[in-house]
Order: structure tokens, then C-alpha cells, then sequence
């Protein structure tokens, strides 16, 4: 038997493995001195899906019922900045309660066609929501929730505190919620808005999403300025826009729980001639059969 053939591949087997191992020493020795390649930190936070669902979930306590003031209104229309500072007046005396809207159709149009040079603050959605409350011989008006008081929907000022007085002590069946954020490389904000029923539904309601901006320096008709006009009257509240339907779009269709949600997520971009951080949006729910307002809140746009 040859012994030195045994001998030889004894000798090859232990070669072999020690240069395996010299190999695994080198690879492990590499993965050690070699910088670990780290994922990318992410700084902003993940968007969101845009949403516009309905669900069920828990019933919430209900939010107080807030009311909705229209202040409806014109530029050549010298007693409207009267009727503006009582919708001033009664928003500050019930802090948090009232929310006004300032209508400027486009009639009559003696007494809302645009002056000469300076912003046109009539617009069509102003005009159909303030027709589709009656007829608008003149102005100023009002309109407290869209509810009939003294056989109209739209009122003369006087109306205006005792109508606002009688909504206040009202309960509302929706809690509403509205949050902006504002994207400033985008120049437009995400505006998520919802709706919770505090208690069991039976009728249909719709909501309007409308844009307002206030400190809009326009020419104004005012009986209490000298010569009659003021050139660079701050309005207040200005409806600018609707998202969607003038008349509003459908929280609900058929009787519904206490907990159900409506939600609604989209973009918002202020048109070049608005001031984003004057701007708010306002949104408001009505009844659809009545037409009155159940609840309206508003957000900052920016």
C-alpha cells in the first residue's frame, strides 16, 4: 500500500481548508471595516390619501350649535356699512357663537355693480345662495340660519338680533370639525373636513364649503362718509368662492346612527387676487327639506 499517497492527500485536504478559512477571515474582516450604508431619514411626514367616505364610528358629545349670519350686502349700497358693524357687533357679544358670511350679489345691480378700477366683490355663488332665500328688492338684508322670521328668510336689520337670540338656544345633531394645512411650496392648502352625528338622523342634510377673506380694500357707498363714499373700505367676511355645488353636496341621504361620519378631503388654491392669509373656509350644514342651518365652523385657509 502506498502510504505516501495517503499522506499527500492528507496534506492537500488540510491546504484546502485552511485557505477556506483564510477566505471567510477576509470576508468578515471586510463586512467589519466597511461603512454600513444606512437608509435615507424621511423629514416630512407621509401624506395622507384625500378622503370623501362616510363610516360609523363612536357617538361624541355634542358641540355647541353655532349660527350662521349672512350679511347680504352691495358696494354702491349706502347703509350696507351699518348693517356690516351690526354683524360686528353681534358676532363679539356671543364670542364663538356666530359666523358671518358676507353676500355680495350681483343684484340689484343699482346697488352692487362694481366700481371702476376697484375689486369686483360680486360673485355668482353669492348671488344664488342669496336668491334661492327670496327675492332681493334691496339691501341691506339678512339671514340667520336660512330660518323664516316674520314670514321671510331674508331680514331687514332689525330682525337680526332677536332672530340670532332665538337660534343661540338651539341644539345641533352634527358635531363639526375642519382642519388647513397649508403646502407652501405648493401655494395651496389640504382642508379636511367633518361631520359627526351626535344623535340619531332622520333627515337628509347637504354641506356647503365656501372660501370668505376679510381686509378686502374696496370702494364702498356710505352715507356717514364725507362725500358720501369711503375709497378704501375694509370688507369683512367676503364669500370669494364654493367648493363644489353652490347649494351644497350630501352628508346624508337616508336616516342615519348617532356616531356616523362624513368626511371630506381636498386642495385648496386662493385665486391670485386673494390674500390666502385673510382667507377662511367656512363650511355649514343645512336640512335639506327646511333648509336651515344646523351647524357651521370655520378654519383659517393658511
Amino acid at each position: 500500500m502506498n502510504f505516501g499517497y495517503f499522506r499527500g492527500m492528507r496534506l492537500n485536504k488540510s491546504n484546502g481548508f485552511l485557505a477556506a478559512m483564510g477566505v471567510l477571515m477576509i470576508a468578515i474582516v471586510g463586512l467589519v471595516s466597511c461603512d454600513e450604508e444606512l437608509p435615507p431619514v424621511i423629514m416630512t411626514e407621509e401624506e395622507k390619501p384625500l378622503l370623501d367616505t362616510f363610516y360609523v364610528g363612536s357617538v361624541p358629545a355634542a358641540s355647541p350649535k353655532k349660527v350662521l349670519l349672512f350679511d347680504v350686502t352691495g358696494v354702491r349700497c349706502n347703509n350696507c356699512p351699518k348693517a356690516a358693524a351690526l354683524a360686528k357687533n353681534l358676532a363679539s357679544a356671543n364670542s364663538g357663537r356666530i359666523e358671518v358670511v358676507a353676500l355680495y350679489p350681483k343684484t340689484p345691480m343699482s346697488l352692487t355693480y362694481p366700481w371702476a378700477g376697484f375689486d369686483t366683490m360680486s360673485t355668482v355663488e353669492a348671488d344664488q345662495i342669496a336668491t334661492a332665500m327670496g327675492g332681493i328688492t334691496s339691501l341691506p338684508l339678512g339671514s340667520v340660519d336660512q330660518v323664516s322670521y316674520n314670514g321671510s328668510k331674508l331680514l331687514n336689520t332689525s330682525d337680526w338680533g332677536a332672530a340670532v337670540t332665538a337660534q343661540l338656544t338651539k341644539t345641533s345633531p352634527f358635531n363639526l370639525e375642519i382642519k388647513s394645512t397649508w403646502k407652501p411650496t405648493e401655494g395651496r392648502a389640504r382642508v379636511e373636513v367633518k361631520a359627526t352625528a351626535n344623535t340619531a338622523i332622520t333627515a337628509n342634510y347637504k354641506w356647503v364649503m365656501a372660501i370668505t377673506e376679510s381686509g378686502v380694500k374696496s370702494k364702498q357707498s356710505d352715507q356717514d362718509a364725507p362725500g358720501g363714499v369711503v375709497e378704501d373700505y375694509e370688507h369683512e367676511h367676503a364669500l370669494r368662492g364654493v367648493v363644489g355645488s353652490t347649494l351644497g353636496t350630501d352628508v346624508n341621504t337616508a336616516a342615519v346612527s348617532a356616531g356616523f361620519v362624513r368626511e371630506k378631503h381636498f386642495y385648496l388654491a386662493p385665486k391670485a387676487k386673494w390674500n390666502a392669509a385673510n382667507c377662511d373656509v367656512v363650511v355649514w350644514i343645512y336640512d335639506t327639506n327646511t333648509k336651515e342651518v344646523v351647524q357651521v365652523n370655520h378654519v383659517a385657509l393658511k
